[in-house]
């Protein structure tokens, strides 16, 4: 009885960190791409988001003149933020990590010139609710 009173616990402890992971639908421009996220409430309530990507072409293959992909998080109190960038070599894996305030619905990537950008201007690729 006191094992399934410990995995109870455990069990509570896990699901009160309030992580979400999803899996990104598949993309027309990247189709071999295999691409994640991970959203985590941490103890100060800011969001720890982490995207990895398998696979990923370049980012010049699917826009021309895209150096990056560049990854967006839609929220309902701040509208779109840019919350960094992928980088990659043709199928190498590459990951961002960010932590934000911002409470995500969406979040959505776009192969961009620029990654400092305040406003998607390239062509979208990948999108998934959280």
């Amino acid at each position: 009885m006191r094992t399934k009173g410990l995995f109870l616990i455990i069990f509570l402890v896990l699901a009160s960190c309030g992580t979400t992971k999803k899996t990104f639908p598949v993309s027309n421009l990247a189709p071999a791409a295999e691409i994640t996220v991970k959203q985590k409430t941490d103890s100060n309530d800011n969001n720890e988001i982490t995207v990895k990507a398998k696979y990923l072409a370049s980012p010049e293959r699917v826009s021309r003149g895209a150096t990056a992909y560049v990854v967006w998080l839609v929220s309902e109190e701040n509208g779109i933020k840019n919350i960094g960038a992928l980088y990659n070599e043709n199928g190498e894996d590459s990951e961002l990590e960010t932590i934000t305030s911002f409470v995500g619905t969406e979040i959505f990537i776009t192969a961009e010139r620029q990654v400092g950008i305040t406003r998607p201007d390239g062509v979208e690729i990948t999108r998934v609710k959280l």
